[in-house]
């Protein structure tokens, strides 16, 4: 008998890794639908989505905010179109369940004065301020819009003529309370209703893609305007008698999309594709030490189609974005986030949610998203139909979470090695859960699976051949391991055994 070596992961909250074979216990190749960091040692999958619009491809929904709308009742606010045409209409949902147009349906409801009458609007702009009590878009390209989410007053498309050739989602800053707004190459303010159209003015190669608190800075996101050249984040005290800045930090020849701080750590996601001088794109993770922009990870592309909207949101200490992106043979697109479960811990990057449960896209386009409290809402387009999914308000689990390991070779890619039993550990399985196990060796390209298992209560399931053939398990020099959960299946525990069979031949 060969030498025989287990392997036992039990912590999973390391995230996804570029590299197949990297050496940490808690990372993995793909996360999907699962919530890791929550809890480092158990996988908790997703809910289900199901339609969170009764009318998504008239509607249109591209951008969310949350809004006080009268007393202290908040809604949740859509921008979307007017039917027909380009012209901003704002509808709104309830933040409560049990009720009809909230959380539980797909239904909103129609405030009055909620519509524009001229110009196409712009979906990266949608922020809410609650010192004028209006939410702010733009359109045309000349002006920004004003709407009273309480509905005492009128629509006004030129509330404020600003031109403008791009424009980034705003953000009130919580030391002044200052609502600031990024626009090509410049940043405007709105105190309490008082504005200032160029409060900053950056060099005019850059535009601004991202905003983001720093401390008592606004930490300002830009990118090339024609693709050339290395994006940059500009660190500002807000002070705009000055013309100095506090900072200024190179981030890198890929065009930086999203910023945000996480465990007051600023940390930045940025794309560089879309060029003949790559021949897959890269997603490239960077934060900022000192004065530098630090990688701290970086995802080649299986191909040249990877989407990066600038659409984020910080939710507890973790960012929230949207990435189309091929990784490991599949396309994954969806909600992603970046995170860890302590300040001493390294980030983890994970594949939160997709879109459509287990429907891929079709010609696909993400368009934005807004999480709040336990319900995720992204809009979406497929096949050129624009869609809006919600999280499920019943603890249904249909959609597959999926865990990817990364490649195993027991030390040494040179040896054979004998795959002796495989297990998976799981929280008390409930009746509708499932959990499949798959295997996918060297130069191998699909899974073939292992076993499934759906016995309720069992808290584990373990195999030495192939459960539904009898096939004894295979021999390899490299192996992954697939795990696929539904019906919220908790998974707590991987282990394998191997032996070694054959040495290398010199």
């Amino acid at each position: 008998m060969g030498k025989q070596i287990e392997t036992i992961i039990s912590r999973w909250d390391g995230g996804m890794v570029n590299d197949p074979r990297d050496p940490t216990e808690n990372t993995c190749q793909v996360v999907s639908n699962f919530d890791i960091l929550t809890d480092a040692s158990r996988m908790l999958p997703y809910r289900s989505s199901e339609s969170g619009d009764s009318a998504p491809t008239t509607s249109k929904k591209q951008n969310f905010a949350v809004a006080l709308r009268t007393g202290t009742t908040h809604k949740l606010y859509g921008l979307g179109v007017v039917s027909g045409v380009g012209l901003a209409e704002v509808l709104m949902k309830g933040v409560t369940t049990g009720g009809s147009s909230d959380l539980g349906d797909s239904g909103w409801e129609t405030p009055t004065n909620n519509q524009s009458s001229s110009g196409a609007t712009s979906f990266n702009l949608f922020v809410y301020y609650r010192k004028t009590g209006l939410i702010y878009g733009a359109r045309a390209g000349t002006n920004i819009w004003a709407f009273d989410p309480s509905s005492s007053a009128v629509w006004v498309d030129t509330h404020r003529a600003i031109a403008y050739t791009n424009i980034a989602q705003g953000i009130v800053h919580s030391k002044d309370d200052i609502l600031y707004i990024g626009y090509d190459n410049k940043i405007a303010k709105n105190d309490n209703g008082s504005w200032t159209d160029a409060a900053l003015t950056l060099p005019s190669h850059l535009f601004v893609t991202s905003l983001a608190e720093y401390g008592n800075y606004l930490a300002i996101a830009m990118a090339p305007l024609d693709g050339v050249g290395n994006s940059r984040v500009f660190i500002w005290d807000r002070d705009s008698s000055l013309t100095t800045l506090a900072d200024t930090i190179d981030w890198g020849t890929e065009k930086l999309q999203v910023i945000e701080t996480i465990d007051g750590v600023l940390v930045g996601v940025a794309l560089s594709g879309g060029n003949s001088t790559r021949f897959g794109d890269r997603i490239v993770f960077r934060y900022l030490s000192g004065s530098n922009a630090i990688k701290f990870q970086e995802f080649i592309a299986g191909n040249t189609s990877t989407t990066l909207p600038i659409a984020k949101q910080k939710i507890n200490n973790r960012l929230y974005f949207m990435m189309t992106v091929s990784i490991n043979g599949a396309t994954r697109e969806g909600v992603w986030s970046v995170g860890r479960n302590t300040p001493s811990s390294p980030f983890s990057i994970v594949h939160e949610r997709t879109q459509n449960n287990n429907t891929a896209l079709v010609s696909g386009l993400l368009n934005n998203f807004f999480l709040l409290g336990d319900f995720m809402f992204i809009s979406y387009q497929s096949d050129g139909a624009f869609a809006l999914s919600k999280t499920n308000d019943t603890a249904t689990h249909t959609a597959t979470a999926i865990y990817e390991s990364k490649i195993f070779s027991d030390g040494d890619n040179s040896l054979i090695k004998k795959l002796v039993g495989v297990t998976v550990m799981t929280e008390y399985l409930p009746t509708a859960g499932q959990v499949v196990l798959k295997y996918k060796l060297d130069q191998e390209t699909t899974y073939t699976t292992i076993f499934t298992n759906t016995t309720d209560n069992s808290i584990s399931h373990s195999a030495v051949n192939i459960e539904s053939t009898g096939i004894t398990l295979p021999e390899y020099k490299e192996i992954s391991f697939r795990i696929e959960s539904t019906g919220n299946a908790v998974v707590t525990g991987f282990s394998f055994k191997s032996e070694i069979i054959g040495k290398r031949v010199y």
